[in-house]
Order: C-alpha cells, then structure tokens, then sequence
C-alpha cells in the first residue's frame, strides 16, 4: 500500500498545486519521484512528529493541503495533543497517512506497534478515520476523501485482502442471507480470514470507515444488526474504541437485543518479538483461530 500511497500523491500533485507532503524522515527512496518534480511542496520535517503537524495545520489555513507521512506510533500517540488540537479542535483539511501500523514492526518492540491508533483517533470530532484493505482501496478512498474539508487519517499496513471491494461505501455488505441469525462485521486486511469462516455467517460486512459515518450507513448497519441474533467484529486493533464499540455503540442507540463479541487485541502490551504472522497466531486473528472463537460463541 506504501507504493500505492505515493503513486497516487503523484497522480494528484499534477491537478491540484496546493497538495504539500510533509514526512518524518522516512520513504525517501519511495517519494523521490515526487520530491523531483515538486521539491518546493516536499519537506522532511525529520523526526518532529509534533512540529509538523503543527507546520501541516499552518499550511492547511493558508489554503494548503497537507499530506503527513510517517510510521503510525509517532504521528499518531507522540502527536496527539497536536492532532487534538491544532488539526481536530479547527477542523483543518489535513490527511494524514501512517505506515506500519499495529504490529507490521513487530521486530523493534513496543515502541514500534500501534495498535489503538484508530481507538486513540475515533475519539477526536471531526477526524475521519479510514482503514483501507487493498492498494487500490486505498487509492479510492483516498481520491474519495481528498478536499473533504476535514482532518482525515488514512491506516496503511503491508497485508492486504484479496477481494475487489474499492470500499467507495462506507458500509460494504459483502454477503447477505435472507435467514441470517450470525454476522460479522470486519475492517482492513483480515476480511479474508472471516470468508475462510463465510459458510458460518449469514450476513458479512466490511467497514473501511471507522468514524464519522453518515446516517444511511448507520441504517444499514442498523437494518443488519436487528436481522441477527449475534454479531462478531474482527479488527487488528484493540477491542477498545474501534469497530467493535462502534458497532455496539450504534446496536445500543437504536435499543437493539443483539450479542456482540469482539475479535481483536485485548488491552495490555505485545511483549514477545516476532513476526506479525506469529502475533496474529497467538492473538487470534487468523482464519483457523477465529473458526474455534466463532465455535465457543
């Protein structure tokens, strides 16, 4: 998705002059294309995470679009207050991409996973926060959302699904039965392993969009939701403040008697180095795991 992100920055950067990339030391072999050809709309901050989400809002009241770019812990947790308030709190079109979110550095610790980013980033009003699964997914949503007139969070991770939904909507409903009585609700890469367990829901849902929903997605969520006995959210993030609680926060609005359980990351820190295959094995997060979680439910 990172080869994705900049070739479409530099596919936009040729219509739109007030497009500005502002990173923190990083990509730089991947964005060089574009600091040729735009080197007066390139900055590398350096590792500033604050400061540049501070310049990023400058840009944005002078009539800019800024673009930050870095890995997800940084620009996310050590910029928070900065988010909050700089880009949140004045509604600033500012989009921020991050990489490496939840555990693609599962190698380098905890300093290097975030996975409450999009927990931390729902909380803000005003933030858009989006979760694309594939490369071009991402390039929708991306086009999609660009020039919305909102601070925007984009969470890019190297594992992608292998279906053809552009996640144009909101609220994609993948599969749907007429006698549905078991659903699952999913974000990002791991839509995949839910259809590896398709034959035990009756209704599958992808959520590429994770706040700031409009009212007719709310209402299919809804209309979903109150057809079915039990619902089942999986996402790579913690189980606080992500899909899920959006999930049960829209059940719990509309007064629905719906059992909802959620697949994810518990609260507490990833404290063993490896892979990331390996830390979705033990968390549950791959197809054979689910299938036993979606037997005990």
């Amino acid at each position: 998705m990172r080869k994705a992100f900049a070739e479409k920055i530099l596919e936009m950067a040729k219509v739109d002059d007030k497009l500005v990339v502002l990173i923190g030391d990083i990509s730089h072999h991947l964005l060089k294309d574009f600091e040729e050809k735009y080197p007066d709309r390139f900055y590398n901050v350096g590792i500033c995470e604050q400061t540049i989400v501070g310049m990023a809002a400058g840009l944005a009241m002078q009539g800019f679009k800024p673009i930050i770019h870095t890995i997800t812990p940084f620009c996310v947790e050590r910029a928070y207050e900065q988010i909050k308030v700089d880009l949140c709190y004045q509604n600033l079109d500012v989009t921020i991409v991050s990489v490496g979110g939840s555990f693609d550095y599962a190698h380098l610790g905890c300093t290097h996973h975030s996975y409450n980013d999009i927990s931390v980033l729902r909380s803000l009003p005003n933030m858009h926060v989006i979760a694309p699964g594939t490369s071009e997914e991402f390039k929708a949503l991306f086009e999609k959302n660009w020039s919305n007139g909102h601070p925007k969070y984009f969470k890019l991770i190297i594992d992608q699904h292998d279906h053809d939904i552009l996640g144009l909507d909101q609220v994609n409903i993948v599969k749907q039965t007429e006698n549905s009585q078991k659903a699952a609700f999913v974000s990002g890469h791991l839509l995949d392993a839910v259809l590896q367990n398709k034959e035990k829901f009756g209704s599958i849902v992808y959520v590429p969009e994770l706040s700031c929903l409009k009212k007719k997605n709310i209402e299919k969520i809804v209309s979903i939701l109150r057809c079915n006995e039990s619902v089942i959210t999986v996402e790579e993030n913690c189980i606080i403040g992500g899909l899920g609680d959006l999930i049960f926060d829209i059940a719990s609005e509309a007064n629905l008697n719906v059992k909802i359980h959620k697949i994810g990351l518990k609260n507490k820190f990833l404290e063993e180095y490896g892979r990331r295959e390996q830390h979705r094995e033990k968390l549950g997060l791959t197809a054979e795991s689910m299938a036993k979680t979606i037997e005990k439910i």
